[in-house]
């Protein structure tokens, strides 16, 4: 027979995200600035910050319970397109564009010109490939 997991298994897996999700709503009713700037920055409001979780909290104490695990799919699975579906309708609302990701510069290149005793030498610092491209051999 093929390697199963016993319910116990499934039953501890479903206690973590229980655990999990306790600590998150936990975290939105007490005010942590995480969950205040999270809710600030997309300008849902504060009281919606109360309601989910208060929500994340009861989802998260029913999956404690194997026989109640469906209402806290039901009630964490709600909340969770409700968040999505308020976010997206505030930015559509307000007409928010999303800002275009600058990509972070990882290496930087430089070009040094020294002129000394009518020597003219140019010293260069850039990326290996780009050294190779251009045909300085370092």
């Amino acid at each position: 027979m093929g390697c199963v997991m016993p319910i116990t298994g499934l039953y501890r897996v479903q206690a973590a995200f229980g655990l999990i999700y306790i600590c998150a709503g936990a975290a939105k009713l007490l005010g942590a600035d995480v969950m205040v700037e999270a809710f600030g920055v997309t300008a849902l409001g504060q009281s919606l910050r109360i309601g989910v979780g208060l929500l994340e909290v009861c989802g998260g104490l029913c999956l404690f319970i194997p026989r109640a695990s469906i209402y806290a799919a039901v009630v964490l699975g709600c909340t969770i397109v409700g968040i999505v579906g308020a976010a997206l309708g505030h930015m559509a609302r307000l007409d928010i564009d999303q800002q275009p990701f600058a990509a972070p510069r990882l290496t930087s290149s430089w070009r040094a010109e020294i002129r000394s005793d009518g020597v003219d030498t140019t010293l260069w610092h850039g990326p290996t490939a780009i050294a190779h491209h251009v045909g300085i051999e370092g």
